[in-house]
Order: structure tokens, then C-alpha cells, then sequence
């Protein structure tokens, strides 16, 4: 029976006599990926004598592209002039790999056991034969002339040997056929086996058509042995993302536990397997120097330029609105479905240094397959916890954390599914971190933060008896109801109208005072930062008043 043959990625094939030519398939060896860009390591090893050798490499992917390939051989090596061809091998002398040998030597081996299998059945056969011409003869025996002129006793003694040696060689017959059966079957499995290793040579000697690109280079010895040169080309479609599992804990001393993971996906054509894989925030498809800037040229017109310029534009327009309406060509039309057809790609800025993450251990990551999701590490930071509300939007508030960036690299933007005290809340979006940044991130409703607004008055009219101005007035009453069980820190935030005009006058008054207006820069935001006790009511008036001079609109 053939053995199932031992194969390696790394295969060096010895030249034949008076030839210096050697063909190995290459391994992927690392893979380091970027957005949408991957710089994979390809490695081969080779036993070769002093001296200059011509190396193919063959199966290589089809989209790879010469401009990013990179050869490189240890020391005491040179590699000289490198070709990239694609979708055929290059004619070279007759070459015999190890694998091939060995399938060779399958293919005598088992034909050898074949021809052992058919002289052994052959002779079991003669003695099948040699029994059946003993049956014959005792058959002849029992005949009657052989028995004419023979006593009683002596026909009955003769007629007990011949059944006895009859049975007796019938036996030794049924045995030797039994034997030949079994040997049949044995050469049955033998005869499969060499069928098979035949395909196999087949296969592995038959020329490779349309198998992507094939690399062809030079290298140059100085001492016989063995070298591993590595094969490093940039290839497109592969991809990696952040994803994160954010956990929250409230109480005494609120912490964010946060799992690091990531996703990794790739359709090179090829499979990853086996590679050391190594994640990178560069961008090396992207602009990689700064963009040039061109001085403005400013003219000056004369008034009665201008006025000309005016009134030739005034006609062309009437001239085109009296014009009938023409279709649109073909060419036109061609142009908007090219401009509707261009992607609309979402862009990322990583500012800051380059961040590389090296996988512990191997991966496997297929060609095409879905994509790969992969552990790092777990971060625990300290979180700041409070409750967010907006009474006019909504009717309960929001659970909030802050948590700074403590570690000493940067965290990037990625996708986050949010648990606070251990029940899933749901997704959110991390934005980029650098070490040391502070974010907010939303954890979830409080379903016992109860949010009322109203509104019980709201007036507009003149304002004296002899009107000279108009106002409106607003009043808003807000309340928040704690019913959760425990204290609540609570943001409270509502809006105001704002002016930037010197004749509408805003003003308006709070109880209790608002403890922030305008936060960052958010023009009519007020803010409120009160502590709600459990099982109390907190009640917030708002009242605010616009006035503006008589005949004019408020808008």
C-alpha cells in the first residue's frame, strides 16, 4: 500500500548533472498588515554548491507586482538579476525533485510487490491444478474396467482409498484456491496504490498552466551549504480593525475593564498558514508627503467693467431660459453615471507615531474566508461615573463614564460592545485614544432617573402702553425623580435661545442657578450638576425672556 507521501512548503530540488537551476515553492512566512495593504515574507530554503544558480519560484500569487517585490539572501550570498512572469514556468534543463524521487521509487517499489504477488498466486495455482489431476486419476480408479478380476474385498478396500485420498486432496485444493483469493485481494490494494502514485507523478511532473506568477533570479554562492532567502512583496486586499468588549463596574471604586481584539481579513489568493503575524497602524497607500500650495493671482476691475460683465451675463441667462429644453447626450449622460459610480470611501486620520502589534504565536488566515477575529490583551482603567439627562429629549437619563488612557500607547477607533455591571447595553464606537486622552462614553439607560418638562407659561405681546418693543417669554419647569435605589450624581442639560444681534436681547433666570453655560463652546447650552439622593425629587424652573424693537419678525 502507498504511504501517504511527507510534503513541505520548503522543497529544494537538486540540479542535475552539468546544470545549476533549482525550483522551490516558497512559504508564507510573515505577514504584517496595514489598512487595506499587507507586506507578506515569503521564505525558501536551499542546499546548493559554490558557484552562481539560476532559482525559480513558482506559485507565487498572480497580482503580484514587481515594483514592491524585494529579494534577500544571507551573507556570503548575492542575488542578482530578478524576473517576475506570470501564468507559465520558464523553460529550464530536466529536473528531478526529492518528492519526485520518492514517488519514483513508489511506483518500483510497488510494481515489484505486484510481479512477488503474481508469482506467488501462479504457484498457488499449479498446486490448485496438480490437485485437481489427482482427483482425476482416483476418479479413473473407481471405473469399471480398472476394477474387472478384483475380489469383493479388495474393490471395497480400493474403494476407501480413493475416497479417502480424494477428500483428502479436495482439501488441499479448496485450501491453496482460498489461499490464491486471499492473494488476489492483497495485490487488489498493492495495485490501487500504484495507480495512485502514478496520478501523483502525474501530477507533479505534468507543466503548471495559468498557476499565478513565477519569480526567476540569480544567486551567487561563495561556500556550499544551505540559505534561506526571503521573498517580501506589498499586496492589496488585506485588511485588520480594532474591536472591543467594554466592561463597566459602578460602586465604590467604578473601573472599565476593556478586551482588545481584532479582525483580520485578506484576499490575496493565497492562504496564510502558519505566519507570524504582525499588525501596523502606517499607511503606506496613502500621501506621504505634504501638498504643495500655489499663491492666489488678485486683479483689479474697473466699475464699469464690472457693470459690462453684469449686463452680458444678465442676456447670456435670458438667452438660455428662452431656449427650448435640450436632453441630455449620451456623453453627459455617461459622465454623471462615471460620477455617481466613484466610491465614497471613509477616511481615517491616525495622527502620531506608528503603532505595530506582534501576534504571539502562529495564525492561520485563509484566503477569502470570513473575517478572522484574534484576542490581544485586557486593559483595566479607572472610570469617573455619573448620570447624564436631558429632560426636553428624553424621559430617563443615561449612565456616563469617563476613564482616561493609561497606558502607554495609543488606543485606535474601533467598534465596542458596552456592558455595565454585567448585562450587555449594546454598541458604541471608540474614538481614537492617544496615552493620556480623556473620553466619555455612554453605558446604558437608567430606567429609575425619571425626566419631566414642562412648559406652563409662554406669553408674546407688546410690552407698554405704547408698544415700542415685543417680546416672548418662556417659563419651563423640569424634574428629576430618583428612583433607582442609590445616589445619583446628575448632569442635567437644556437649552436657551442665543442672539448675535446687538437689538434681540436674551435674558433668563434659573433656580436653582445653572452651574454652566455655554460648556465648550456650545452657545445656549445650560448645565446643571446636582446630586439627585435616592428616593428624592429634584425640581428645576427655567425661565427665559427675548425682546426685540417693533417691526420686527422674531425668527
Amino acid at each position: 500500500m502507498l504511504r501517504p507521501l511527507l510534503t513541505t512548503s520548503l522543497i529544494a530540488l537538486s540540479a542535475t548533472a552539468n546544470a545549476d537551476t533549482f525550483t522551490a515553492e516558497a512559504r508564507v512566512d510573515t505577514v504584517t498588515i496595514y489598512p487595506g495593504l499587507a507586506t507578506i515574507s515569503r521564505l525558501i530554503t536551499l542546499d546548493v554548491p559554490a558557484g552562481q544558480h539560476e532559482i525559480i519560484v513558482p506559485g507565487l500569487p498572480r497580482s503580484l507586482a514587481t515594483e514592491s517585490l524585494r529579494v534577500s539572501s544571507p551573507q556570503g550570498t548575492q542575488v542578482g538579476a530578478v524576473n517576475l512572469a506570470h501564468d507559465r514556468l520558464p523553460v529550464t534543463p530536466d529536473q528531478t525533485s526529492p518528492e519526485i524521487q520518492a514517488v519514483k521509487d513508489e511506483i518500483e517499489r510497488l510494481e515489484e510487490v505486484l510481479r512477488l504477488h503474481d508469482v506467488g498466486i501462479a504457484e498457488i495455482r499449479l498446486r490448485v491444478q496438480a490437485a485437481e489431476e489427482q482427483i482425476a486419476f482416483l476418479q479413473s480408479l473407481s471405473q469399471a474396467s480398472a476394477v474387472e478380476g478384483l475380489a469383493a474385498s479388495d474393490i471395497q478396500s480400493l474403494a476407501q482409498m480413493v475416497g479417502s485420498e480424494t477428500l483428502t486432496v479436495r482439501q488441499a485444493a479448496f485450501a491453496a484456491e482460498q489461499e490464491a483469493q486471499a492473494a488476489l485481494r492483497a495485490r487488489e490494494i498493492d495495485e490501487d496504490a500504484l495507480r495512485d502514485a502514478r496520478r501523483t507523478l502525474t501530477a507533479l511532473m505534468a507543466p503548471k498552466q495559468n498557476d499565478g506568477a513565477v519569480l526567476t533570479f540569480t544567486l551567487s554562492a561563495a561556500e556550499a551549504g544551505e540559505v534561506t532567502i526571503d521573498i517580501s512583496s506589498l499586496e492589496g486586499f488585506a485588511n485588520w480593525s480594532p474591536v472591543y468588549d467594554m466592561r463597566l463596574t459602578t460602586g465604590d471604586t467604578p473601573a472599565i475593564d476593556i478586551d482588545r481584539a481584532v479582525v483580520v481579513s485578506q484576499e490575496t489568493g493565497q492562504d496564510w498558514l502558519n505566519v507570524q503575524l504582525i499588525l501596523s497602524t502606517a499607511r503606506p497607500g496613502e500621501q506621504i508627503a505634504p501638498s504643495d500650495v500655489w499663491a492666489p493671482l488678485r486683479q483689479i476691475v474697473s466699475e464699469e467693467e464690472l457693470e459690462r460683465q453684469r449686463l452680458l451675463t444678465a442676456q447670456q441667462e435670458m438667452m438660455v431660459m428662452e431656449a427650448p429644453m435640450m436632453s441630455m447626450s449620451e456623453s453627459s449622460a455617461d459622465q454623471v453615471v462615471d460620477r455617481m459610480a466613484q466610491p465614497v470611501r471613509a477616511t481615517a486620520d491616525f495622527s502620531g507615531a506608528t503603532v505595530t502589534y506582534a501576534y504571539p504565536g502562529r495564525v492561520d488566515i485563509r484566503n477569502g474566508v470570513d473575517d478572522l477575529r484574534l484576542p490581544l490583551d485586557t486593559l483595566n482603567l479607572e472610570a469617573d461615573v455619573w448620570a447624564e439627562a436631558a429632560p426636553s429629549r428624553d424621559a430617563i437619563a443615561y449612565r456616563v463614564a469617563e476613564f482616561t488612557n493609561a497606558t502607554e500607547e495609543i488606543l485606535l477607533p474601533g467598534r465596542a460592545l458596552v456592558f455595565a455591571d454585567g448585562t450587555m447595553i449594546g454598541f458604541s464606537q471608540l474614538p481614537l485614544l492617544a496615552a493620556g486622552a480623556d473620553t466619555e462614553m455612554g453605558f446604558g439607560p437608567l430606567d429609575g432617573l425619571r425626566l419631566t418638562r414642562t412648559t406652563p407659561r409662554k406669553s408674546a405681546g407688546d410690552v407698554g402702553v405704547f408698544s415700542s418693543a415685543n417680546q416672548l417669554t418662556e417659563l419651563a419647569e423640569m424634574k428629576v425623580e430618583n428612583l433607582t435605589g442609590q445616589d445619583w450624581r446628575v448632569l442635567i442639560r437644556d437649552a436657551i435661545p442665543y442672539s448675535e444681534q446687538d437689538d434681540l436681547e436674551v435674558a433668563f433666570k434659573a433656580s436653582p442657578e445653572a452651574t454652566l453655560r455655554n460648556p465648550e463652546g456650545q452657545r445656549g447650552i445650560l448645565l446643571w450638576d446636582l446630586n439627585v439622593d435616592a428616593g428624592t425629587t429634584q425640581d428645576i424652573s427655567l425661565e427665559y425672556t427675548l425682546k426685540w424693537p417693533s417691526g420686527y419678525v422674531l425668527r
